[in-house]
Formats: structure tokens, sequence, C-alpha cells
């Protein structure tokens, strides 16, 4: 079994935060350009919205199931790096402690992570987003069209991040995208003229299909 782990998975599985400060440049000769300073622990609010903090709730029992299963456990680098692993808020530990690895990526894009902006010109800043706004491939678009990114007059990021994140998902054969994203889920779920092969699916409907196989 092949399980591909969106973003807010591992959000919403951290229970603690710890931050560092990060110094890039002005360091002296000799020191490391990152130093780690004092860390503080800070203890994640529960959701507001009911039905989320269900599904969240679901998320430790589901990940010692998929542990137990051997279940294999897949994220993009880009999931990993920059949605989850952003300099200066690291989570404590990923999805209560489970063995995630780097999905293959489409063979012929690559992103860049890093770098000054004036070398990066698009819509923002940010490489990513920035290469998610400049994609074309037929077979993104088509899922960014059913993800709702390209419904108002500027695309949505989270949005066509979604849709790459299903469209690996489905390069690398998953079994299931796991998410707490009700709305993607049913954007694709209830697509009848979109052909998608891994099962969208919830935190609680995945555990409660483990449960009763």
């Amino acid at each position: 079994m092949k399980v591909f782990l969106d973003s807010n998975i591992i959000q919403h599985s951290a229970t603690t935060y710890r931050t560092m400060d990060i110094y890039f440049g002005g360091a002296k000769p000799g020191e490391p350009l990152v130093r780690k300073g004092p860390i503080q622990a800070i203890n994640k609010k529960p959701a507001k919205n009911q039905k989320l903090r269900a599904e969240i709730d679901c998320l430790e029992e589901l990940a010692s199931k998929l542990k137990a299963l051997r279940a294999t456990l897949i994220m993009d680098f880009d999931n990993i790096y920059s949605e989850v692993r952003r300099a200066g808020r690291f989570r404590k530990e990923f999805f209560y402690g489970s063995d995630i690895k780097y999905a293959e990526r489409p063979p012929e894009f690559n992103t860049v992570l890093g770098g000054p902006s004036w070398l990066n010109s698009g819509p923002t800043d940010k490489q990513f987003h920035n290469f998610l706004h400049n994609l074309k491939h037929p077979r993104f678009l088509e899922l960014a069209k059913f993800s709702g990114a390209l419904q108002g007059k500027d695309a949505n990021y989270n949005q066509l991040a979604d849709a790459y994140f299903l469209w690996c998902a489905e390069i690398n054969e998953a079994d299931y995208f796991l998410t707490l994203d009700a709305k993607l889920e049913r954007s694709i779920n209830q697509a009848k003229s979109l052909v998608y092969k891994p099962n969208v699916i919830s935190a609680s409907q995945l555990l409660t299909e483990l449960q009763n196989a």
C-alpha cells in the first residue's frame, strides 16, 4: 500500500513546535551561517472547525495502523521542505514518527529552492510559487482545473499546489492521496469527467477502511 500525504496531514499531526533563530550572513569568519538560538516550545491550538478536529483526532491511530501495515508513505520534496520545514519553525515530529519518503517527480520538471528574488522574476518572489504558475503541462492543468485553481482571474497558489501534489501521487502510482482538505476531496471525487486513480480520502475514511479490511 502506497499513501501520498498532503501537507495538512503533517501540519495537523504535529502537537508542538520549536523555534530557533537563523542568521543568514553577518557571521564572523569560521562561524556557521546557521546558528541555533534559544528553543521555545509552542503548543498547537485545536482547530476551530468541529469536523476538522474529528479528522485530526484520527491521525495518531491512523499513523499507527499504517506503520503496522508497513505502508509506504510519500510526499513531494517541496511538500516536505517548503511547506513543512520552513526556516525558523520546525515540526517536532512528522506524522507521529512515521517514515516518510520523497516521491518521484515528473521526470521533465524540477524546482529550485532558494536564491535571490532578482533571479526569480514572476508573480511572486517564491520559486515554488513561480514554478507552479509557469507550469503548462496538460495533465497538471487538467488537475488544476478540477482542483479549482483556474476558476478566478488569477490562479490560486494553494490550489495549484494541490494539483501538483495530486499529479505527483498519480505519477508515483499511489493507492491513496490522504488529505484533510474536505473541499479538495469533494472536488476530485465528484468530478465525473476526471479519471484519477489514487483514492483521494480523508483520515477518518481511510482509518475505517483499514479497520474493516
